[in-house]
């Protein structure tokens, strides 16, 4: 096997005519569980891309505070939040060492709009990425893809990497690495894969197919290598020899539980790890409970028209999968957490879980994402870092933009766009007051004009008790939704029809109205209370 093939060793690149040696990594076989030296496929993998996938790094760059914190950002794939109860040792080791966000929205609940959001700090329509692909999505219309989180933290000071999945359609043969990731080790395929993955990684693409290597693990230990570097002062980049002492930003971005793709469909389970596919033999999906499983609306939205029922044997055995995958992620924060134990960073680094977005599991007959449903929409979020006590609860909606403004806020560093979110360190650490914000924006965009409704699949807002949303039909009509969760949390009564809910609809249709183009702290504002409903 050549030298650039070898799993955790990359080639030299030309660089606008600049050759960069780069060496070999440190723990190298150490990688991918089970991985040694046939841990890649010589024959299966295309060969290394050219030159523009690697970037030189800003040239700017300050020096961090002497006591600046590191941040591990760790994200899931498709995590719905009660889910959580599968994962016992994040609980134990973020959830009851930190804060736990209790209603925690992803108002975009797709991957690629929800990931713009990671990097951007804005919703859809400041960032551009309303959809994961198509004419409004992918990471093609994500906007100055350059001035994004990971520039404005290198720039404060720090070490910067991405491993795992990073943005729906970032091919490395086509895009080059965003400025500002110091160590770049992202999936090469537009879908990753569990035993079948390519890793583009620093400039080398490398073919995973061997059936011993996990992609799960093999994100865990490239997280557990770079922060065992780092805080060492060594330089992965020059094979371990002594680089500068600087604090680490890292966001780990697990596949699991996202189901496998192929054939145009992700809807096939996820493949657990070998030890885990036997777990939870007796797990029923949480979705069997709720009445929205079998119920029939009498007015569905038009992306829910027609559905039927889903089979409850292949649901049980498609949510099996999914908390089997999310084991080997369980073990990957234990891991990650000990890691900074061990190399004593742990009291200085803000750890953050979530998701990207939520999952139906056959609730409303629908399998997936992106609908305005409190399954699709809610997340977990737990953050352990240092001024933050254990076992905080954090009551106030949060969503998906607001984690760029808390690792801008932690870090010092100065955004280059302005923020839709805000920071939620203060209220993590239960410092000054409350969160405002009451109402939240939430929307999904359509992925081709095909579509016939324009760039919007829906738009809509979410108050603690009401969900409200306006669909663009192909006919050019509108339809809206309209769900009292206090008195429906299946939200399987459409009221948008109700006279007795006109002052609700009213109100809601107004906020939507001040949202949908907000921009910067118009994005969190305190409304005020909802009129009730009129007594029928």
């Amino acid at each position: 096997m050549s030298l650039a093939r070898r799993p955790g060793h990359r080639i030299p690149l030309a660089l606008g005519g600049l050759v960069l040696g780069l060496g070999l990594l440190p723990l190298s076989g150490a990688l991918v569980a089970g991985a040694g030296p046939s841990g890649a496929s010589e024959a299966a993998g295309p060969p290394p891309v050219a030159s523009e996938g690697i970037r030189p790094l800003p040239e700017v760059q300050r020096a961090a505070a002497p006591d600046a914190p590191n941040v591990v950002l760790i994200t899931t794939d498709d995590q719905r939040l009660d889910d959580l109860r599968h994962m016992p040792q994040t609980r134990k080791l973020l959830g009851q060492q930190g804060a736990v966000f209790k209603d925690m929205v992803s108002p975009h609940p797709l991957c690629c709009p929800a990931r713009a959001e990671i990097l951007s700090g804005q919703y859809a329509q400041n960032n551009g990425v309303l959809s994961n692909g198509g004419e409004w999505g992918g990471y093609m219309a994500l906007r100055e893809p350059d001035n994004t989180l990971q520039r404005w933290v290198y720039e404060a000071g720090y070490h910067t990497a991405m491993i795992g999945k990073f943005i729906n359609y970032w091919f490395p043969d086509s895009q080059p690495v965003p400025l500002g990731w110091e160590w770049f080790d992202a999936s090469a395929r537009n879908s990753f894969g569990y035993y079948d993955f390519d890793m583009f990684t620093n400039g080398e693409r490398t073919r995973y197919d061997d059936g011993e290597a996990y992609s799960t693990t093999y994100t865990t230990n490239r997280t557990v290598q770079l922060v065992e570097d780092w805080s060492a002062g060594r330089d992965p980049l020059r094979d371990g020899k002594p680089g500068e002492d600087k604090p680490f930003f890292i966001w780990t971005s697990y596949y699991a539980p996202h189901g496998e793709c192929g054939e145009g469909s992700c809807k096939v389970g996820p493949a657990p790890e070998a030890r885990y596919r036997d777990l939870y033999p007796d797990a029923k999906p949480p979705s069997f409970a709720s009445s929205a499983y079998d119920a029939r609306l009498d007015d569905p939205n038009p992306h829910l028209k027609g559905k039927r029922v889903l089979d409850r044997a292949r649901m049980t055995q498609f949510h099996r999968q999914r908390i089997q995958s999310l084991r080997s992620v369980d073990d990957g924060v234990a891991r990650i957490v000990q890691a900074l134990r061990e190399t004593g960073e742990l009291d200085d680094t803000l750890v953050v879980f979530t998701s990207d977005n939520g999952y139906l599991l056959g609730e409303h007959r629908y399998l997936g994402k992106t609908l305005a449903y409190e399954e699709a929409l809610r997340v977990p979020l737990l953050v352990r870092g240092p001024g933050i006590a254990p076992r905080t609860k954090v009551e106030e909606p949060v969503t998906t933009v607001d984690l760029a403004p808390t690792i801008v806020d932690l870090t010092a560093a100065v955004p280059g766009r302005t923020l839709d979110g805000r920071s939620l360190l203060a209220a993590a650490r239960q410092e000054g007051p409350r969160l405002r914000a009451d109402t939240v924006l939430v929307q999904a965009g359509a992925r081709s004009a095909k579509d016939g409704t324009g760039p919007w699949m829906f738009r809509g807002v979410r108050t603690d008790r009401y969900t409200l949303t306006k669909w663009v039909k192909r006919s050019g009509r509108l339809h809206i939704d309209l769900f009292d969760r206090r008195r429906d949390p299946d939200q399987v009564d459409n009221l948008a029809g109700s006279r007795a809910y006109r002052p609700v609809r009213r109100e809601l249709k107004k906020r939507l109205r001040s949202l949908v183009g907000c921009v910067g702290s118009d994005c969190f504002r305190e409304f005020g209370p909802v009129p009730d409903p009129k007594r029928r």
